[in-house]
């Protein structure tokens, strides 16, 4: 559960700085918005050695996919992130 809240926290993170560098740099629109946040996400995945994956207890050949999908899922924001630990929490009950 501790990675999963990690996963939240970092996610409310990244949608901050996407937020902060939107306001600063004013071409930064809509689809633009996106690719910086997923940049953003998956930018922290990889520098903090975050996966979701290895939480879940699924084991990857390759780790470094653990961190990208770990990464775009942080992405998409805090309520994506919210919805996942919900539904995982669920599943474990």
């Amino acid at each position: 559960m501790e990675t999963i809240s990690t996963v939240l926290i970092l996610s409310l993170l990244v949608e901050l700085t996407t937020e902060i560098i939107k306001s600063s740099i004013p071409f930064i629109r809509g689809s633009r918005t996106q690719f910086v946040s997923i940049i953003l996400g998956l930018v922290v995945c990889f520098t903090t050695n975050t996966g979701i994956l290895k939480v879940l207890e699924i084991h990857t050949s390759v780790p470094v996919l653990d961190f990208f999908i770990t990464g775009l899922i942080i992405s998409r924001g805090s309520n994506i992130v919210h919805d996942l630990m919900k539904k995982i929490k669920t599943s474990f009950v």
